[in-house]
C-alpha cells in the first residue's frame, strides 16, 4: 500500500491518501502509519472509498484489541468495537447512537477505562451543511512546555477518571426535568442512556457497567516513550488525596495549559473521513451544531493492553 502525506499547517496532524479499505495491512504498513501517528498524533486518511463496517473494524484491529465501547453505552449494533457516535432517533423516539448534538468538552477516549484507550479512530458517514469541528491538542507538548517544578510536583500524583457519576447518579438530577437534562451534554447522554438502558432491559439483556479507573497524573505512552499530561477537563473528577478545592484548581490550571489556542488543531470534516489520533497523547473535543441536522459517525479505539 502506498500512503502519500501531507502535513497539515497546524501545531499536529496530517492528511494520508492512498489507504485502500479492502486491502489489509501487512507488517510494513502498520509500522508505517505506527510512525507517520508518532509523528504527527493526527492522521486523517482521506480520497478512499467509505469503508464497510467489517473493513473498519479490521482496519482498526490491527493496531490492537479493540475496545467494546457500545456495550458500554447500552447499544446493540453488530458491531461492539463500533461506538455509534450520532444524534439520530427512532420513530419511537429512542436514540440510534450516543453523543447528541451538543458541544463535547476535552477529553481523551476511554480513559475511565482501567486499561485505557490507545489509539482512536474517527470516520465521519454523514454530516450536516456546516459541519461542526473536532479539535486536537498534543498532551506531549503539554507535559514537554510545563516548568521542571511543576513537573516534579506532579510525578507521583494519580488522578480519578469517570464517567459514570454523570449517568448513574439518579439523585443529582432529581430536580431536573427531560428539558433540562436535554439542554446540558452531560444530561442529554444521560438521558439518551437511560432510555436505551430501560429498553434492553425489557428485552432481557443486561450490558456491562461503564467502569472507572485511577491513572497517573504523569504517564509515558508504550508505543514511543514520550511522556504525556494525563489528564481532562470532562473525566478527570479528582486528584487521588489532594482536597477538593486545591484539586479542581489544579485540573483547571494544567487543563488550560494544554488547550491554549496555538496548540489546537482544528479539524474540517468532509464525508468519508477517518480521523486516527493518539488517544493517550492528545485530548479532543466537538463543537455544537444544529439538532435537527444529522451527524452519523463511527468511533472504535484500541486497548492499552500492559
Amino acid at each position: 500500500m502506498k500512503l502519500d502525506l501531507n502535513k497539515l499547517d497546524s501545531p499536529l496532524g496530517a492528511i494520508v491518501n492512498g489507504w485502500e479499505p479492502s486491502e489489509a495491512l501487512d507488517e510494513t504498513d502498520r509500522a508505517e502509519i505506527c510512525d507517520l501517528l508518532a509523528e504527527h498524533s493526527v492522521l486523517v486518511f482521506r480520497g478512499n472509498r467509505q469503508p464497510e463496517d467489517t473493513e473498519l473494524v479490521d482496519f482498526a484491529n490491527g493496531f490492537g484489541e479493540l475496545i467494546k465501547g457500545s456495550e458500554w453505552f447500552q447499544d446493540n449494533g453488530d458491531y461492539a468495537e463500533i461506538l455509534r457516535v450520532n444524534n439520530i432517533t427512532d420513530k419511537d423516539g429512542m436514540p440510534e447512537g450516543t453523543g447528541g448534538s451538543m458541544q463535547l468538552g476535552w477529553h481523551a477516549d476511554y480513559s475511565y477505562v482501567p486499561t485505557v484507550g490507545l489509539e482512536s479512530f474517527l470516520n465521519a458517514v454523514e454530516l450536516p451543511p456546516e459541519p461542526p469541528h473536532t479539535c486536537f491538542c498534543s498532551q506531549y507538548d503539554a507535559f514537554d512546555s510545563l516548568p521542571e517544578s511543576m513537573v516534579d510536583m506532579l510525578r507521583p500524583l494519580r488522578a480519578f477518571h469517570s464517567v459514570s457519576d454523570v449517568i448513574y447518579d439518579e439523585d443529582a438530577d432529581a430536580d431536573k426535568s427531560v428539558d433540562d437534562l436535554n439542554n446540558s451534554v452531560t444530561g442529554q447522554v444521560k438521558a439518551d442512556f437511560l432510555k436505551k438502558r430501560a429498553k434492553i432491559l425489557e428485552l432481557g439483556i443486561e450490558k456491562p457497567r461503564i467502569p472507572t479507573a485511577e491513572h497517573p497524573v504523569i504517564m509515558r505512552h508504550p508505543r514511543n516513550g514520550r511522556e504525556i499530561l494525563y489528564i481532562s477537563p470532562q473525566i478527570t473528577k479528582c486528584i487521588i488525596g489532594m482536597p477538593r478545592d486545591e484539586s479542581d484548581d489544579l485540573i483547571a490550571e494544567l487543563c488550560a495549559h494544554s488547550t491554549k489556542a496555538e496548540n489546537v488543531y482544528s479539524h474540517d470534516w468532509e464525508v468519508g473521513d477517518l480521523v486516527m489520533f493518539d488517544t493517550l497523547g492528545t485530548m479532543h473535543r466537538r463543537d455544537s451544531w444544529n439538532p435537527s441536522q444529522r451527524r452519523v459517525m463511527r468511533q472504535l479505539s484500541t486497548l492499552l493492553v500492559n
